[in-house]
């Protein structure tokens, strides 16, 4: 869902990546090339494998009561008051999800709608940003949501890319008035500056967008850096963020880190398992 932090993308081309490589850094690849016949092995059929493993999903938003719909609730009554928003990707505990976290939805990319939804003010007319975006909820939100904004959509993982671009495709209307990218952009600083200069006209962003980014210790110094290009002085960069037990990260290193970097923090809402700061 997000990018990595080794490696200098070129000007003009993107590169295969996905984001296994940064939350299992310690796995080396596998040597597919036996080297007697004794080490050739008939092709492994996985008996539990789930022969059907995308899934579509879909989103209504209410413009007047800024909250996400969902089943009953779905009903069409005005066309300028609801949001629609349907993406393409995979089932969360389907093997493409555990090479790739960004063919997916995740709970914190919900929520950050619902912060979308209720202070639209900040959205429009507006340059903004998508980082690790994955399936692209919050971008595209972003796009239907605003007037005249500009919104530029990122992730580093190849796979999530492919299915991101769809997802753009898909939500496309010729009735909104905000214009929409989609690049890959991989952590760091140098990459970064590159993107800035090849993807944004060499002009910062006033919004960038994050959620469910964080896996992995190694992508927050990088993660910090990108934003220190990225974004305007007087920006705003909305993060959302949900504690897991099998992420060895807490908030507050990713804040600490944060501060290192020349940032300040507050939080802007809370549940008890979500927080956008």
């Amino acid at each position: 869902m997000s990018s990595n932090s080794t490696g200098t993308q070129s000007a003009a081309e993107e590169v295969r990546w996905t984001d296994a490589s940064i939350r299992w850094p310690d796995d080396k690849p596998i040597d597919n090339e036996p080297n007697t016949e004794d080490d050739y092995e008939a092709p492994y059929m996985d008996p539990f494998k789930d022969p059907n493993p995308f899934q579509e999903f879909s989103f209504r938003f209410d413009r007047h009561s800024n909250i996400l719909l969902h089943g009953d609730d779905k009903k069409r009554i005005d066309d300028d008051r609801y949001i629609d928003i349907g993406l393409r990707g995979y089932k969360t505990d389907s093997d493409q999800v555990f090479e790739s976290t960004g063919l997916t939805i995740w709970k914190s990319a919900k929520h950050l709608c619902q912060y979308q939804m209720s202070h639209s003010k900040l959205f429009h007319g507006k340059r903004i940003l998508e980082l690790g975006a994955g399936l692209g909820l919050n971008g595209i939100l972003a796009y239907c949501m605003t007037q005249d904004s500009t919104i530029c959509i990122t992730d580093g993982d190849t796979d999530s890319l492919n299915n991101l671009r769809e997802n753009i495709d898909l939500n496309r209307q010729e009735k909104f008035t905000s214009k929409i990218s989609c690049h890959q952009l991989i952590w760091n600083r140098s990459n970064a500056a590159l993107f800035l200069e090849n993807h944004a006209e060499s002009q910062t962003f006033d919004v960038m967008l994050a959620s469910d980014i964080i896996y992995a210790k190694g992508i927050i110094e990088p993660l910090w850096a990108t934003v220190q290009v990225l974004l305007a002085r007087s920006g705003v960069f909305v993060m959302a963020y949900a504690s897991r037990n099998y992420v060895p990260i807490n908030i507050e290193y990713v804040l600490e880190l944060s501060v290192n970097a020349g940032f300040e923090y507050e939080l802007a809402e809370e549940d008890t398992e979500n927080e956008i700061f």
